[in-house]
């Protein structure tokens, strides 16, 4: 399999912007992996650097000392092998459903693969929307839409920055359990940060706890939990609290 990811001393400082500020150290020397085909959770209070972990791991920032490697290529820029899904929707207003999921195969002259576009809108449960414009559609039917993007480049990594903060709790229960059927059958590496600690034990195979800023990864919680998993069981419930009682630091 595919996907292995490596942190090796990841430190991020965000430089000065001025005379009357300082710079930042957002990460301080970050050391962790991920195997191949796990889904990993980042928590941790606002300001910890989660989500400029996972643009490093994107390649959307550069760490300022320390490398991300994943199967032992070294991170240094976006590739396809590296899906983003953003907190806010981030389609195209004026292409439809259909199109907003086929534009990176275009652009990357991949046209011979558009007849897979519709496998990719039925992944994601939006048969019979093919045709609408994001405008028409739900905040969760947009979170779709914006998988289904990220998933039809075929990445070995999928990364998702708190994809279902803005959902209703009732939508956001339901694109949970999407989630992981998705996972479950592409098998693909997925890290997502979330504030949500028992979205985070519903999802993940390991938690990452990370401190306030500047950040490390103070404990890697395992959820060794059979799926589907039971909110309310002692188990769950158990592992829930460790995890909070890990970030009240």
């Amino acid at each position: 399999m595919v996907g292995a990811i490596s942190f090796t001393n990841i430190q991020k400082i965000f430089p000065a912007q001025d005379d009357q500020q300082a710079a930042v150290e957002a990460l301080s020397h970050i050391n962790a992996s991920i195997e191949p085909g796990q889904f990993v959770s980042l928590v941790g209070p606002s300001g910890s650097g989660k989500t400029t972990l996972l643009r490093i791991i994107a390649g959307l920032e550069k760490p300022t000392t320390g490398e991300v490697l994943i199967d032992q290529e070294r991170v240094t820029q976006p590739s396809r092998k590296k899906g983003f899904v953003f907190q806010e929707a981030t389609l195209y207003p004026w292409l439809t459903v259909y199109d907003n999921i086929a534009l990176g195969l275009r652009l990357n002259k991949e046209e011979k693969r558009l007849n897979e576009v519709n496998d990719y809108i039925k992944l994601v449960g939006l048969e019979g929307f093919e045709k609408a414009f994001p405008h028409n559609l739900s905040g969760g039917m947009q979170q779709r839409v914006n998988i289904a993007r990220a998933l039809i480049n075929k990445p070995d990594v999928l990364l998702l920055d708190e994809p279902f903060g803005a959902l209703d709790a009732f939508t956001r229960s339901k694109m949970q359990n999407d989630l992981i059927a998705i996972w479950k059958e592409r098998q693909i590496t997925m890290v997502m940060v979330t504030h949500d600690v028992e979205e985070a034990v519903f999802l993940s195979d390991r938690i990452f706890a990370m401190t306030p800023r500047p950040a490390i990864i103070k404990e890697v919680i395992p959820v060794h939990l059979e799926r589907p998993r039971l909110r309310d069981a002692p188990e769950f419930i158990a592992i829930k609290e460790q995890v909070l009682s890990v970030l009240n630091f």
